[in-house]
């Protein structure tokens, strides 16, 4: 995974700090993502309770960050003024390769042209003006695409 630096729109852990080991993860570059503690099954972020087998027990988890474009849209301009990224941009959401989960993020690159079923591969941005870094994609090399 690639580590780079940018201005980012602030972000951070939900009120209740329920997602705030995936955030801690981002600090660290790792992806990190929620599985039940009684069974074992993946989640996707903001699930309290496993909608296998109910339990509230939650274990954070590694998970590469790579997978496949789901879907996209490019966006003419920036819904949030804090929204640091050039215009027009796309937003993916990306099907991961290790877990039954998506994930949204904007993908990096000049005038990117994503097509459904794409590989990408998961960017961590550092922040040099906010609190919490952010997980961008990338194509992957070009002989996966």
């Amino acid at each position: 995974m690639t580590a780079a630096t940018t201005e980012i729109l602030p972000t951070g852990p939900a009120p209740d700090d329920g997602d705030r080991p995936f955030w801690e993860g981002l600090r660290e570059d790792r992806l990190l993502l929620p599985q039940c503690g009684a069974c074992g099954q993946r989640r996707a972020l903001g699930r309290a309770m496993c909608p296998g087998c109910w339990s509230f027990r939650t274990e954070w988890s590694p998970v590469t960050p790579a997978g496949t474009v789901h879907t996209w849209v490019r966006s003419a301009r920036a819904f949030m003024s804090e929204l640091d990224v050039p215009v027009p941009y796309v937003t993916v959401l990306v099907q991961l390769d290790d877990v039954p989960v998506r994930l949204l993020g904007i993908l990096l690159g000049e005038d990117p042209r994503p097509a459904i079923g794409d590989r990408v591969t998961g960017v961590i941005q550092q922040p040099v003006n906010a609190e919490w870094p952010v997980l961008r994609w990338r194509f992957a090399g070009e002989g996966e695409r």
